[in-house]
């Protein structure tokens, strides 16, 4: 073997030599580097069932159990005052809009009852709450439902001075009563009912030769008042006309009437003139 060919050959070991060393130091770092990291632990994320919403609901809207559903979502983002329990919305109010797919909040609904008189929480600031009198036959029948639309119309009697006008002995004419009949206000909600629950107890028929049986007693609602939510303006003119002793009577709307009707006040001289009472012999 020439000097020439020992000579590569030391050099080709002495790459070989390098490229093992550098390799095998390549594998100790990799081994260092992987015992010093800690080690990383794959934690199951922790998932609860809330109430979501199912369409969007606005301000004062009763919770139906079609608008309601149960979701899972990751425990770290839900609220903790979310409602997880469906029976616990169903029938209540919301105290503001919401939107389809939102978490329902315990502070956002208000329980329509008498005890704690959550139905302040779905009122407007530029309204009040009235308890109106169901007095008229339509209530007595329990027609009108909460949420319906209605119109109040009231016949009452008011003190009219004809102006101007002297009597046959010189003196001014004395003010006479008038009966009015009009509609008072339009396009009216109703919020709620305060409803009176009558237990009655009923017997049953007795065959021949039976004794008479009490049977379970039968239970029934009966409307006492309307909670209207009015403006003050408006719940001032309900005062002052139930005041005065007038009639009311309810009258209901279809549920997407947007009309503003343009009525006469009714009087004595209108019902002669409507019916021409004044040519007949």
């Amino acid at each position: 073997m020439s000097k020439k060919t020992k000579t590569i050959f030391i050099i080709i070991a002495g790459v070989i030599l390098v490229a093992v060393g550098v390799f095998a130091s390549y594998l100790l770092i990799q081994r260092f580097q992987g015992e010093q990291a800690p080690a990383v632990v794959e934690e199951e994320t922790v998932k609860t069932a809330v109430v979501v919403l199912t369409r969007d609901l606005s301000l004062g809207d009763s919770i139906e159990s079609g608008d309601v559903e149960l979701a899972i979502v990751p425990v770290d983002i839900v609220p903790r005052n979310a409602i997880t329990n469906l029976e616990e919305v169903v029938g209540k109010f919301v105290k503001t809009d919401l939107v389809q797919g939102e978490m329902v909040l315990a502070h956002n609904l208000a329980d329509p009852t008498n005890v704690n008189h959550d139905l302040s929480f779905i009122l407007s600031e530029g309204h009040v709450l009235m308890a109106f009198p169901a007095e008229d036959l339509m209530s007595r029948e329990n027609i009108i439902q909460r949420g319906d639309i209605v119109d109040i119309f009231a016949t009452f009697q008011q003190e009219v001075k004809t102006v101007g006008e002297i009597t046959t002995t010189g003196e001014s004419e004395e003010p006479q009563m008038r009966t009015f009949t009009l509609d008072t206000l339009q396009k009216v909600e109703v919020t709620a009912l305060v409803l009176e629950v009558i237990e009655e107890q009923t017997t049953a028929t007795p065959l021949q030769g039976e004794e008479a049986q009490e049977t379970a007693p039968r239970t029934s609602a009966r409307i006492r008042a309307y909670l209207l939510a009015l403006t003050p303006q408006d719940a001032l003119i309900l005062k002052h006309l139930n005041d005065t002793d007038a009639k009311f009577d309810i009258v209901l709307r279809a549920p997407t009437s947007t009309v503003q009707f343009e009525l006469t006040p009714v009087t004595e001289e209108y019902i002669i003139e409507f019916y021409g009472l004044e040519i007949l012999p």
